[in-house]
């Protein structure tokens, strides 16, 4: 994909065009033909930089450039009467991606390149996003919908000859290897998807960072901020194309909220509706079966894979708290509300509804109760046994779940009874509408204090779904600053595939998804 180059850069598109042949071909003379000749010329490559024509011909020649297989995203922009700069994001051809920034003068000879910063490309099988994969790790077992699409599972979820680490290496030390598939896997494979490997993610599922046991993914739709966890291997896989569907669970924005930061489209399942055998849960009362992908018509087809033909249910109304906006920042509420002031009624009647925040507070501490309680039962004397080895996020969680008595466990129980009945009361047959986060993904150093904040925020509005048991679909938006973020849309029990279908009607209407 050439740029779409303004008037007077007509001339730039065939040189451009010429230079990404020559790149592709290795031209051991792609300097002398493309770069600006002068002692100012500038490369930089591999953290270093070399300045001047002469040191940069000699420096190719020793090291040529990465070679590309295609591009994949492109950003232009006019750099004066003379000056074109042009950044793209492509593939390398043994996988994975890379960047390039070429700033483009127009000369006496034509185009040439003053100024180009080329990275490595990022490995096709990155150890912070795949914990174990192959070319593919398992192929697909039968024909159908899914065929020719690429499946990263969580290393939560069991697959036959392989064992589960759960990202932690002391888990991965003693774990036994599967003899059978999860189901989720076996239905995916059957359908004809090929399954690439095992995603890393937050130790024991348990973080929000994205930080797995070799390190956190690069976020490539935000390479400054981190892209979220638990589930950041599988979502950073599809976000960076080395697999279509991205496959794990969501116990309370595990799997949505690193879509939300990565610019995904991810489906959580009504609760118990897609089968957990086989599969580690944190909190089994919260978690269920969800999956990531670029593109609608991919959730959409993994929809049809997974989740049962009977029993759809169409809502019959949109619902919006205006307390659920404002715990969001003003970027991301901007970004929803392109969304929701030029609703369409036709689609579905929009009412909005009093929330309290008190309430929504009083929820989130259910929820953190709930998964503290059921993470420290799941986990029990493995976690004793190995507290040296635990990572402060896991260990606080479990510490503080074997903290609560039996008689504050069952308050804990009867408190999530009480908010899924409320919960379930509350959005009735209608879909709620709330930020999928409450900012959009934090920097990689996390943002201090005022990162904390967001978080905090961020699971006021994310355990509203795992408290209710009901499924969410997240889609992709961006805000004023081309940053990702994502509009949950929270349907009532068993509509799961009724949200699939709104979002549908959704963009075909004009909403302008993430790209």
């Amino acid at each position: 994909m050439t740029p779409r180059m303004p008037s007077h850069d007509a001339d730039l598109a065939p040189t451009f065009r010429d230079f990404v042949a020559a790149l592709g071909a290795g031209d051991p003379r792609l300097v002398e033909r493309f770069f600006l000749p002068g002692e100012q010329t500038l490369l930089g490559r591999g953290g270093g930089m070399v300045v001047g024509f002469a040191a940069i011909v000699e420096a190719v020649r020793a090291d040529p450039l990465p070679a590309i297989a295609g591009l994949v995203q492109s950003h232009l922009r006019e750099i004066g009467p003379d000056g074109t700069l042009i950044t793209v994001t492509h593939r390398a051809p043994g996988g994975g991606r890379g960047l390039m920034t070429l700033l483009w003068e127009n000369t006496a000879e034509g185009w040439r390149i003053a100024s180009a910063h080329v990275d490595a490309p990022v490995p096709a099988l990155d150890p912070r996003i795949w914990r174990e994969a192959g070319t593919p790790l398992v192929a697909p077992q039968g024909s159908g919908v899914l065929d020719g699409l690429r499946l990263a599972v969580a290393d939560v979820i069991g697959v036959a000859g392989h064992r589960s680490g759960l990202g932690s290496d002391a888990v991965l030390t003693e774990a036994a290897t599967a003899s059978v598939s999860a189901p989720v896997v076996e239905a995916t494979l059957e359908a004809g998807a090929a399954l690439v490997g095992l995603a890393q993610l937050d130790e024991l599922a348990l973080g929000t960072s994205g930080a797995g046991p070799v390190g956190m993914p690069l976020n490539i739709r935000a390479v400054d901020r981190i892209p979220g966890g638990a589930m950041s291997g599988v979502t950073a896989a599809v976000a960076h194309g080395q697999a279509d569907i991205g496959l794990g669970t969501d116990s309370g924005g595990s799997l949505l909220v690193p879509a939300s930061y990565q610019g995904l489209f991810g489906l959580r399942t009504t609760h118990g509706l897609v089968s957990t055998d086989g599969v580690t849960t944190v909190a089994p009362s919260l978690d269920a079966i969800g999956w990531v992908g670029r593109d609608l018509a991919t959730l959409a087809a993994v929809a049809d894979v997974l989740l049962p033909e009977a029993g759809h249910r169409e809502p019959d109304e949109v619902l919006l708290a205006r307390s659920l906006l404002e715990l969001a920042d003003p970027d991301v509420v901007r970004a929803i509300e392109t969304i929701t002031e030029r609703w369409d009624s036709a689609v579905l009647p929009m009412r909005m509804i009093d929330l309290p925040r008190t309430t929504v507070e009083g929820w989130a501490d259910t929820f953190r109760d709930t998964r503290q309680v059921e993470a420290a039962a799941q986990y029990g004397p493995w976690a004793l046994a190995h507290q040296d080895d635990l990572g402060p996020e896991a260990g606080a969680v479990l510490r503080a779940g074997r903290a609560v008595g039996a008689d504050r466990g069952d308050a804990v129980r009867r408190a999530q009874a009480a908010a899924r009945a409320a919960v379930a009361e509350l959005i009735g047959n209608g879909v709620l509408l709330v930020p999928t986060t409450a900012t959009v993904a934090p920097t990689r150093d996390l943002g201090g204090a005022a990162g904390r904040r967001g978080r905090q925020r961020t699971s006021l509005l994310t355990g509203i779904a795992a408290l209710g048991g009901l499924p969410t679909l997240t889609l992709p938006l961006a805000t004023r600053r081309r940053l990702p973020v994502g509009l949950s849309l929270i349907g009532p029990v068993g509509g799961d595939h009724a949200l699939v279908g709104l979002t549908r009607r959704l963009l075909a209407g004009g909403v302008p998804a993430f790209a």
